[in-house]
């Protein structure tokens, strides 16, 4: 039942991108060339796109999956396999297939969460700091760069699969590569702020709360993109809590930096501001109390 589950909701997904992605190119305003829309819109629009090629992979192995469960195939299935003390009588099959064709959707998946997010931060950034984005369209190379790079770098989770040292080396060099685009994205937002006249409002202390987690974050990924390191540090904490932090809390806090700006426009009235701060400091505090220990406990 969960397989087909997520073959539903695969189907799902691939059919709002489209749906997505055909607005943003036909059903523009008058004027609203591709190089004048808000970096916002820029966000789902990329996301759509790797949403649109990532998950139609991640269907063909959910299929896949529901047939070795349901008609006896072998796509996933070696031979010699026990199951609860039974022989299972099909051959043929790897499960590293499964591997490669999970986390092909996988590591894409993890800027899917993470692209819209980065597109709120560009527009509160620059609203708050009363000053237009800064490098407007290094902005959107840099998101066209990590939507393609992040269809090539799905082996990295893969390092003590026992790949090919020149396969992982391969992976490891093009994980660093990306690591380019989100660099010139946190300076960019960096450069946003200086300079500006700077307010405070919780939106813009989400933004840059988002902004710090998000290079916390990102900085752990350059270590576990080392095969050598990584073989290391595979299944402990430290893994645990880069994962998280990237693609759990900075998500997060750019959804609270979404709505907290645009809920007067939503409803028509502010929300509390002396409570919003409250809720960052505990969050901000709180992320760190929980996610920072990790990195010494997979040490």
């Amino acid at each position: 039942l969960w397989i087909a589950s997520i073959a539903i909701f695969c189907l799902a997904s691939v059919l709002s991108a489209i749906n997505f992605i055909v607005t943003t190119l036909e059903m523009r305003t008058q004027g609203m060339t591709l190089m004048r829309m808000p970096l916002t819109v820029w966000g789902w629009f990329t996301t759509a796109v790797i949403g649109l090629l990532a998950f139609g992979v991640l269907l063909a192995g959910g299929i896949l999956l529901l047939m070795d469960r349901n008609l006896d195939t072998s796509f996933f299935i070696p031979a010699g396999l026990v199951v609860s003390d039974r022989l299972i009588d099909r051959a043929g099959g790897s499960p590293i297939l499964w591997q490669h064709l999970f986390w092909f959707f996988g590591h894409p998946e993890v800027y899917i969460a993470i692209l819209p997010g980065m597109g709120i931060i560009s527009h509160v950034l620059a609203t708050f700091s009363r000053k237009p984005v800064f490098g407007y369209r290094a902005m959107i190379y840099a998101m066209g760069a990590i939507a393609g790079l992040g269809f090539v770098v799905w082996g990295h989770h893969m390092f003590v699969s026992g790949m090919s040292p020149y396969s992982a080396m391969t992976f490891s060099i093009l994980t660093m590569a990306i690591g380019v685009p989100s660099a010139i994205k946190t300076f960019n937002w960096i450069g946003t702020m200086w300079g500006g006249r700077l307010r405070l409002d919780s939106p813009m202390l989400y933004a840059i709360g988002f902004v710090s987690i998000f290079v916390a974050g990102g900085i752990t990924g350059l270590f576990l993109g080392q095969p050598a390191l990584d073989m290391y540090f595979h299944d402990t904490y430290f893994v645990v809590a880069h994962f998280h932090l990237i693609m759990g809390v900075a998500a997060v806090m750019a959804m609270f930096a979404g709505l907290v700006y645009w809920f007067p426009k939503m409803f028509g009235r502010m929300m509390n501001e002396p409570l919003n701060k409250l809720h960052f400091w505990l969050t901000m505090f709180g992320v760190y109390g929980v996610f920072g220990p990790m990195h010494f406990l997979g040490t």
